[in-house]
């Protein structure tokens, strides 16, 4: 599978008859890779070096690339379109229309209202979208969370943060939000009650944020 390419960013294409995408030269190769509004408004400008996280999408008539600036987008776009009734171009709607932890915490939180802001996304899709994948949703979430946890060294999560975590998520709070809290009541609480955790990360929250 071709996980990410690297090269010079020839073009980018905002609105097209095939969407959004990117023309990228790796090697004197032109490679065409579908994307989405937000990747497009936050990459770099033609004649500079663009990285992509790519997935590859095999149709039965089609071969193609779609890609983005972050990994998370990548990882995201290919949970969406395990959802039945969910292909490449809604995907790429809801990310053009929401950011990652938008669409995280809509679903987790059953906000399906939220995710009917994507062109081609109506309340019955929306529905079925938090149905099918919050559990999935959450552990990539959680998953996301934690390595984001042990790569700057905040803590050493155990099954109750990782419990108040989701809590939290369905909240509405931000991951860089929940962060700052676990790691101002590392010291100060038991790491195995999940219930006092949460407790406490939302005193600290409610006085922070």
């Amino acid at each position: 599978m071709l996980s990410f390419l690297k090269g010079l960013l020839v073009s980018k294409a905002y609105e097209s008859p095939k969407g959004a995408y990117f023309l990228v030269d790796m090697h004197g190769m032109g490679f065409e890779v579908l994307t989405s509004h937000r990747a497009i408004e936050s990459s770099p400008m033609p004649g500079e070096q663009i990285q992509l996280f790519t997935a590859l999408i095999v149709r039965e008539d089609a071969l193609f690339l779609v890609g983005f600036n972050t990994k998370e987008e990548r990882d995201l776009f290919n949970i969406l379109q395990s959802a039945s009734g969910i292909g490449t171009k809604v995907a790429l709607s809801l990310l053009s229309a929401l950011s990652v932890s938008e669409i995280a915490q809509a679903v987790v939180s059953n906000n399906f209202n939220l995710l009917t802001k994507a062109k081609g996304v109506g309340n019955k899709l929306a529905q079925k979208m938090t149905l099918e994948l919050k559990e999935k949703m959450m552990s990539w979430r959680s998953a996301d969370f934690v390595s984001g946890l042990e790569s700057s060294g905040l803590l050493n999560p155990s099954e109750a943060f990782l419990e108040a975590e989701s809590v939290l998520l369905s909240l509405g709070y931000q991951p860089e939000e929940i962060q700052r809290s676990f790691k101002a009541i590392e010291g100060d609480v038991e790491k195995d009650a999940s219930e006092i955790v949460l407790r406490e990360s939302l005193r600290w929250l409610a006085q922070s944020v």
